[in-house]
């Protein structure tokens, strides 16, 4: 093969190669959905710190919060902060997800937060470790977006941007 029959060569492989990756672009729409495929909230019937019991079917039809998170964690109250302030009474649960005794005291906690961030707060908070590990929430916090139909719109972990939390509930209202 002679200089110019391998140059020759050398450009129809890549003629072919580059025609082919043209020909795959196009039909990975074919190929695959664009739409995401969204996840059930998993059902739970739990209690609060007053002991009322709560569960999924108690908020299917509109759509609601559920923010996961621990007694201890201090750099978690902005983020329940910015959902208390955006998520209408009702729409939004706490949950905590530290599985350890000295960490299950929801009226404790309850009660730390509405101190440090001087207000009351009308959202239930819940002991819920087997909740958190069923949704595998490994970072706090953690919040779920859910809409009326019971389906994991949005998540977010580590977020306490008031804007970030606003935008992804008026998505879901």
């Amino acid at each position: 093969m002679s200089y110019d029959e391998g140059d020759d060569y050398i450009n129809k492989l890549k003629c072919i190669v580059l025609t082919l990756v043209m020909i795959l672009a196009n039909l990975s729409g074919c190929l695959s959905s664009d739409e995401e495929e969204l996840e059930e909230f998993p059902s739970f019937s739990l209690a609060d710190e007053q002991g009322n019991t709560h569960g999924k079917n108690d908020y299917v039809g509109s759509p609601f919060v559920a923010y996961f998170s621990a007694s201890w964690c201090n750099h978690c109250k902005p983020a329940l902060g910015a959902l208390d302030d955006t998520v209408p009474e009702g729409q939004l649960l706490v949950f905590n997800r530290d599985p350890r005794d000295e960490y299950s005291d929801m009226n404790e906690w309850k009660e730390r937060m509405e101190s440090e961030l001087e207000r009351n707060l009308s959202h239930p908070f819940i002991h819920a470790p087997p909740l958190s590990q069923s949704l595998n929430v490994t970072g706090i916090p953690t919040m779920f977006f859910v809409n009326s139909d019971g389906m994991i719109e949005n998540s977010l972990t580590g977020v306490k941007d008031t804007q970030a939390i606003e935008n992804y509930w008026n998505e879901l209202s």
